[in-house]
């Protein structure tokens, strides 16, 4: 299991075909590689660096170690675990309905507030993307090819609701955003 120290990192998974589709982007306290390090099977996803990236690793053999010299710890341990692994399912479950039921600008709407934070730079209640992801990758992360970011993105900043500098979006019109990701 991998512990995210600081950095970001995308997961994702590949179609025989070749195409990405990429379920979240992990941060500093994130953690991936749980199911492998408790069931010893293989991976269910790629999980690759978009940005310089320091991991922590708890192995197998820790795990039987914390599991048989400090039970406790490891019952609270494993109850985190369980807790994400519950939040995960309940993410893949509205990424699925999203993808249903949502068109690209409010999925796209949607990834861009969930994954902002406030920006000192800017003026009061503006917000920017705290990783920088290329149209590419929020493609994957919303279900959209590049081409339709692209173009969403080109539309929203011409319409004042975000600015696109490089490859950093920093979003002028929450509010705009919040009715375009609930469906207005």
């Amino acid at each position: 299991m991998y512990i995210v120290e600081s950095g970001s990192l995308k997961v994702s998974v590949l179609s025989e075909e070749g195409k990405e589709i990429s379920f979240v982007v992990l941060r500093k306290g994130d953690y991936f590689g749980e199911l492998s390090m408790i069931d010893g099977r293989r991976r269910s996803a790629t999980v690759m660096a978009i940005e310089e990236t320091e991991l922590l690793v708890l192995g197998h053999s820790e795990y039987q170690q914390l599991l048989e010299h400090q039970p406790h710890t490891a019952t609270n341990f494993l109850t985190r675990l369980l807790l994400t692994l519950a939040n995960r399912l309940r993410a893949t479950d509205e990424l699925y309905q999203d993808s249903v039921f949502l068109d690209v600008s409010a999925r796209l709407a949607k990834f861009l507030l969930s994954a902002s934070v406030e920006d000192q730079n800017l003026s009061a209640g503006h917000k920017s993307l705290d990783v920088q992801l290329s149209q590419y990758e929020l493609g994957t992360l919303v279900n959209a090819s590049r081409e339709s970011v692209n173009k969403q993105l080109r539309d929203w900043e011409s319409q004042g609701v975000i600015k696109v500098d490089r490859s950093r979006i920093m979003l002028l019109d929450s509010a705009f955003l919040e009715g375009k990701a609930h469906g207005a």
